[in-house]
């Protein structure tokens, strides 16, 4: 074979090998598939680039058919090396978004795919459900918040989606309770009373209550809160982050009409989930 030859080889085995990861990635955990397009693309050629270096160094010195399969073997553990790095990036970065919801909408608290919205009458405790799997957010009773009917969103975050969440409306912080938990998988019926999580809730200037829980999954080691209590908080403000994998869910006033559906992508800031 030619270089060139060998070139395009490396170059495809790579891409294929990170097509495989992506989409193993978008079964596990829901990650969208656009990131076949990005992340997937630029993690291929890079390492392929990379391994067709290494190529270069050692044809002189090894037999042809060694080298290729040496950096084929390479590329194996180069490319979860490389998408490990960029999901990274996404995890951790703050993007600089601008809040253009009117006063009367409400926007996401975090970057995720919608998996459920639901009705939740005046005095009911909310049941969220999760691969089919239902628990009661039983703490958010403390407050009056469940005293009306209300609607109840899901929000999945994957490693994809950036991880810090935002203020749904602006107020002032009447409850922000943070719980230690046992790091269970949100496969577990009981795992958004058990694992970590922290609940906020908002009164607004109109004295409604909006609530925001977020659950940690077993993979997670901490929440991060950035408010306190009693303090006012700006529709858009960044409250706090969950480490890795996790789950968002919204308690909203019945009033509100809900603007996004199950199975929608949603952006923090950026996304107006409902409107009056």
């Amino acid at each position: 074979m030619s270089n060139y030859q060998i070139f395009i080889v490396l170059l495809l085995l790579n891409v294929i090998i990170s097509t495989c990861l992506y989409l193993y990635l978008h079964k596990k955990t829901r990650i969208s598939l656009k990131f076949l397009f990005i992340d997937n693309l630029l993690v291929g050629t890079i390492s392929g680039l990379v391994t067709n270096y290494f190529f270069t160094i050692l044809y002189d010195y090894i037999n042809q058919f060694y080298v290729v399969a040496i950096l084929g073997i390479f590329s194996v553990l180069l490319v979860p090396l490389l998408g490990f790095a960029f999901t990274m990036i996404r995890f951790w970065r703050t993007p600089i978004r601008s809040v253009r919801a009117r006063s009367d909408e409400l926007v996401s608290p975090a970057d995720g795919n919608v998996i459920y919205i639901k009705k939740v009458e005046s005095g009911q405790i909310p049941i969220t459900i999760k691969n089919g799997l239902s628990t009661k957010i039983s703490e958010i009773s403390q407050t009056d918040i469940l005293d009306q009917s209300s609607w109840l969103i899901g929000i999945n975050m994957t490693p994809f989606d950036v991880h810090k969440n935002c203020a749904i409306v602006s107020g002032k912080i009447i409850l922000n309770k943070h719980v230690s938990g046992k790091f269970l998988s949100l496969k577990n019926p009981e795992a958004l009373i058990q694992n970590e999580r922290n609940t906020l809730v908002i009164k607004s200037i109109d004295n409604e209550l909006y609530g925001i829980i977020q659950t940690a999954s077993r993979l997670v080691r901490r929440i991060d809160s950035y408010v306190k209590e009693g303090q006012s908080i700006k529709q858009g403000d960044w409250f706090g982050m969950i480490r890795f994998g996790s789950q968002v869910d919204i308690i909203i006033p019945i009033n509100y009409k809900v603007n996004i559906k199950v199975g929608e992508q949603v952006y923090a800031k950026e996304t107006i989930i409902a409107s009056k």
